[in-house]
């Protein structure tokens, strides 16, 4: 059976999605001050090896764990919701069908205790 990865056409599609998406987060008033002292091409990289890892595609050999990553840098739920509507409104854009986006979703949300740094989320 093809994973989630497979079902929305694999890397070549979290490539496109991953660009398309923080072209959107780097022009959001709410989102984009995280990412002023960011280097955008290494950070576009991780997203789409956690994507990959996420929707059940390769892993690569080393990870940093999301708790760790995003330690103290005063993300807030608002903060999530926000994400979580720009890559919603990415998946349509790059043409994610709705039913496979409504899945990646839902794969997605179970790391917000993670990056929330909330031990008591499911993730």
């Amino acid at each position: 059976m093809d994973t989630l990865f497979d079902q929305i056409g694999g890397r070549p599609s979290i490539e496109k999605m991953v660009t398309a998406f923080y072209q959107r987060v780097l022009s959001d008033p709410i989102l984009s001050p995280f990412f002023a002292n960011v280097e955008i091409e290494k950070l576009q990289k991780m997203q789409v090896a956690f994507f990959t890892i996420a929707l059940g595609g390769e892993e690569p050999k080393k990870m940093t764990s999301l708790a760790e990553v995003h330690r103290g840098r005063g993300i807030e739920r608002q903060h999530l919701t926000r994400f979580t509507e720009l890559l919603i409104e990415t998946l349509e854009e790059v043409g994610i069908p709705e039913d496979a986006a409504k899945k990646v979703y839902e794969r997605i949300a179970k790391y917000s205790g993670e990056v929330l740094g909330d031990s008591t989320v499911d993730g």
